[in-house]
Order: structure tokens, then C-alpha cells, then sequence
């Protein structure tokens, strides 16, 4: 990929003749009030004005020992292995270096992280501070169950019509606001996975950058932009 992205986004659609939305999009939590679109199909939309308007941000502490943590009162959570983040003060950081072997942190010492959450242009946003990557033997992964209720209710639906999700990712992006890069069209082991009985959405993550939830593709895959590719769509899991 051209440049480094800095925020992962997590792109929620399916195929626009499937999920077209209308002028007045509902968020997942209230999937009563609009469950489906004039043409039948189940809709993945979400309206920021139902969750928070403005940035906010939250810290975590990561340690050797690894855990799981919650961003946005469970909008994303982030389950760290043990001995999955690399030491940033002796370890390699940058493209290219994402498999390569590193020091991970040892006990007593941990790295406070700073996240930066909210709704932009491009939908439900978090970015990360300090960039982090993590130990290449090890999996994070980056999870939201902010559509649960439209997949979960709809999960019959989905399992016979999986084109319905093919764009729905997790991508990263140069910034907060920007369109996301289909990463795992590059690398497989980051496709996005997709489990119609929980309704959780996740995929894993080698690095600290940033994420985002919306729906709409993240780029047009075509032969003048080789940043953009077509990842083969989510993998599904009941």
C-alpha cells in the first residue's frame, strides 16, 4: 500500500441494490423502527444522533498480561493475548516490519493508550495513540456488535444471501475522516469476519492505528487505484 494509513475503519454495507438507505437512518439499537428496505432486504445503517455527536476519548492501560477492552460504552473492543504488544521503545514499527519478530513488553512495564472516538464523514470513528504493533505469533483482534441486532434478527436472510454483505470490513485509512484501504485484499489474514448468531463483527489487527463503522465502500476497485482492491467480502460464521 501507498503511505502508512493511520485509522482502521471498519465499513459496514452490503451491495447497494440490497442495503440502499434512506434519508432517515436508523441506529442498530432500534431495529424495530426500520428493519427493512422498499426492496425487502434487511438495512445496515446508523444514525450518529442516536449514539453522540461530538469526539470523545478514553484511555486503557497495556501490559504484558494482556485483556480485553471496551471503546464507546461497547461500541468496539479490542482483546489483547498475552504477550502480544511489542516493546515501541526497541521494536521496529512501520509497513514492512507487521510480521517481522519483536521484544514484547515484560512484566512492570505497560503503555497507557489514548483513544479517540466519535462520528465523522465517514462514519463511527477511533484512532489510537501512541502507534502500537503487535507481536506476529500472537492475534488481536478489533470487534464491534454495533450491528448485532439487524444481523442477528436477519441472520437467515444473510446465510442465504451473502452478496447482501460482501463490502462489509474493516479498513484502514489515512486518518479519522478519510476513506478506508481494503488491507485485507493484501493480506488475508486481516479479512473481516462476520458471526450471524452473535452478530459480532471482527477481524484481526498487527498494528495501532484507528477504526471506523459505516455504511458505503470505502473505494471503487479498479485499475487506477491499486490501494483499492476487492478483498473477496467477510467471512461468515454461525
Amino acid at each position: 500500500m501507498r503511505g502508512f494509513p493511520r485509522t482502521l475503519i471498519a465499513c459496514i454495507a452490503a451491495a447497494a441494490a440490497v442495503t440502499a438507505c434512506s434519508d432517515t437512518p436508523t441506529s442498530p439499537r432500534d431495529v424495530s423502527a426500520r428493519e427493512l428496505s422498499p426492496s425487502g432486504a434487511p438495512v445496515l445503517d446508523i444514525s450518529p444522533s442516536l449514539w453522540f455527536s461530538s469526539l470523545r476519548t478514553t484511555t486503557f492501560t497495556l501490559t504484558s498480561a494482556g485483556g480485553k477492552y471496551s471503546i464507546g460504552d461497547g461500541l468496539y473492543t479490542i482483546n489483547f493475548p498475552s504477550n502480544s504488544v511489542c516493546d515501541p521503545s526497541v521494536s521496529s514499527y512501520g509497513p514492512g516490519t507487521w510480521d517481522s519478530p519483536c521484544a514484547t513488553l515484560k512484566d512492570g512495564q505497560s503503555i497507557t493508550v489514548t483513544a479517540t472516538y466519535g462520528f465523522t464523514a465517514n462514519g463511527l470513528s477511533v484512532d489510537f495513540s501512541p502507534a502500537l504493533r503487535f507481536n506476529p505469533t500472537t492475534e488481536v483482534r478489533i470487534s464491534t456488535s454495533v450491528y448485532a441486532p439487524i444481523l442477528t434478527a436477519f441472520a437467515s436472510y444473510f446465510a442465504s444471501n451473502p452478496s447482501s454483505l460482501h463490502f462489509l470490513g474493516i479498513y484502514y485509512a489515512p486518518s479519522l475522516s478519510s476513506a478506508g484501504v481494503t488491507d485485507a485484499g493484501f493480506d488475508s489474514s486481516l479479512r473481516t469476519h462476520v458471526n450471524l448468531t452473535t452478530g459480532l463483527v471482527w477481524r484481526r489487527i498487527k498494528h495501532f492505528s484507528g477504526y471506523n463503522i459505516t455504511t458505503g465502500l470505502p473505494c471503487d476497485p479498479s485499475p487506477d487505484n491499486p490501494d483499492c482492491v476487492d478483498d473477496g467480502g467477510p467471512m461468515f460464521e454461525q
